[in-house]
């Protein structure tokens, strides 16, 4: 056998590793790296663990093998040992994450007082310089917080990779970070899903209360954070191309979203003006050209200047605009979809009947009154075949939030003894001969508008759908409507009134407006809730809002 020289052979070695050398740098800089910052605890209980927690979770939710590593803590300490206090500022965290060498940073806080908690935390790009996740929620006790840095962890990988995440929670979730005996034993309570069909939420919740008899428990889905207060929403093919859209608005601008990858993903924003105040939403193909038609009933100061957009020649255009109607589409168990109206008066408060707008000679025109009882408005009531007898009955919420049944010839059949409904938008009316000017606040008389009633025709019985909103200490002011939780609930008709057949689960905050639609083009139903998110500081800041997506038994 021939011998290899020793020089060819140190000469392999050195360009093995120079190879190895070289790729391994090479590695290690496509890597991104990030840093968390160990939360600031603001309570008078020791909670360390919760801390420790917090930082296993985000590392463990957060780190992707060969692509996303999260930095040791020691090495994170080591540099804010050398500060001598908390960085708070973004200019200081910034300055941390560029010692460290990093592409993102996250810091925040979680502060406990009493029973009320509420968690702060944000995630900024280092090379964007700019915040690119941020999480803020509050909530009564610590239920919430472990599924909210949870989901924020998601959002963060998600940023991070450029890959969408879930917020479905997986039968079988990720294994645990570790951390003190303590800490685990928190993080398992809150985050392991309970028991039970379908999919999920972040808790594990069922969708109905034990004891249905229709065995609807069945999971939910909920959005990612909206960063403002829903007004309105609406579900419908609004682009035309045979999928239905989910509309959404808030004072004065319209959210047009699509579905995809368990998200709900904005393919359009139309802002209004700063004198606009969008009151409702509805979305319906009345022209019947295959693209539903976008309806905004709008008020500027007392004078009503509602619009029409629909989608043209590649984008969303106003096809109708400066329309003295109040609108509202029902779904009703006979006519299916329809365009009702009511007109304002010189004050800005609803005025004649109730009509229903057909699409004629090119534009909506009044077609016929619908016969209402008396006080009734185009607001808060259906016409739904309850008893099946080839009628449709009028089932509304007074403004007392009774919910009532009366026949079509306007004689009431049941009144319920519980209240339901519950709203917090409104119209202003002012006294005759002034204006609406600060200095006339306190003479101002509101008038709010009830939500839907939503019809649910299953297994051939027309259910009765309604939301209700819960106050948080009672009505304590006219004025000022707060409402802490929700329900949504579905009665049916037996023979003697209407019968619960089932409810939610209290939601925490206020139920803005629902739909029952296919809202992911499967080809199902579902119950759409535009949830406003309450929290201690909604008198003073924004409103925040999601939507949850409850599936239904037919």
């Amino acid at each position: 056998m021939k011998k290899v020289p020793q020089r060819s052979i140190k000469l392999s070695s050195l360009i093995l590793l120079f190879i190895f050398i070289f790729c391994s740098l090479t590695y290690a800089d496509n890597m991104l790296k990030v840093a968390v910052l160990p939360f600031q605890i603001n309570s008078s209980e020791n909670l360390d663990y919760l801390k420790k927690g917090i930082l296993d979770m985000l590392t463990s939710r957060i780190s992707v093998e060969g692509k996303v590593v999260v930095l040791e803590n020691k090495l994170v300490s080591d540099v804010l040992s050398q500060i001598n206090e908390s960085p708070t500022t973004e200019e200081a965290i910034r300055k941390i994450g560029t010692q460290l060498g990093v592409d993102f940073i996250i810091s925040g806080s979680l502060t406990k007082i009493g029973d009320s908690v509420s968690i702060d935390a944000k995630m900024f790009d280092l090379k964007e310089k700019k915040s690119v996740t941020s999480l803020f929620a509050t909530s009564k006790g610590m239920d919430n917080v472990i599924p909210e840095v949870s989901e924020f962890a998601l959002k963060a990988n998600s940023r991070i990779t450029g890959k969408p995440y879930s917020v479905y929670s997986s039968p079988h979730p990720p294994p645990l970070p570790t951390a003190s005996e303590e800490a685990s034993a928190f993080m398992s309570e809150f985050l392991v899903p309970k028991k039970g069909k379908g999919p999920s939420s972040d808790t594990g919740s069922e969708f109905v209360m034990s004891g249905d008899p229709l065995g609807l428990k069945k999971g939910f889905w909920k959005s990612q954070r909206l960063d403002f207060g829903i007004k309105g929403i609406a579900v419908g093919d609004v682009d035309g191309d045979g999928k239905k859209e989910t509309v959404v608005i808030d004072k004065n601008s319209i959210y047009i979203y699509r579905y995809s990858e368990d998200r709900l993903a904005l393919i359009k924003k139309i802002k209004g003006k700063k004198s606009d105040n969008y009151l409702s939403l509805d979305v319906a193909d009345i022209n019947k050209n295959g693209i539903s038609e976008i309806f905004v009933t709008n008020l500027v100061d007392t004078r009503l200047d509602s619009f029409v957009i629909e989608f043209q020649k590649g984008d969303f255009v106003k096809i109708e605009t400066g329309i003295n109607y109040f609108f509202k589409v029902i779904e009703t168990s006979k006519n299916g979809s329809m365009l009702l109206s009511q007109k304002a008066g010189l004050d800005g408060i609803f005025y004649g009947s109730v009509t229903q707008l057909v699409w004629k000679d090119n534009k909506y025109m009044e077609e016929k009154n619908i016969p209402l009882p008396k006080g009734a408005i185009v607001y808060g009531f259906n016409l739904i075949d309850v008893d099946k007898d080839g009628k449709e009955e009028i089932v509304l919420i007074d403004n007392y939030d009774n919910l009532k049944v009366f026949s079509n010839s306007g004689e009431l059949m049941w009144k319920s003894d519980e209240i339901y409904g519950g709203t917090k938008n409104f119209l202003t009316k002012y006294p005759a001969g002034t204006k609406p000017v600060d200095s006339l606040e306190g003479l101002e008389t509101r008038l709010y508008l009830q939500n839907r009633i939503l019809l649910q025709n299953r297994k051939g019985e027309n259910a009765v759908v309604v939301a209700k909103n819960i106050p948080g200490a009672g009505k304590l002011f006219e004025r000022t409507r707060m409402y802490k939780n929700s329900e949504i609930y579905s009665f049916t008709w037996d023979g003697l009134g209407l019968s619960e057949d089932w409810r939610t689960k209290k939601i925490p905050g206020y139920v803005a407006d629902f739909q029952i639609k296919d809202i992911n083009n499967d080809g199902k139903d579902r119950l759409v809730v535009g949830i406003i998110q309450t929290s201690s500081d909604a008198l003073f800041g924004s409103d925040k809002s999601y939507i949850l997506v409850y599936e239904l038994m037919n």
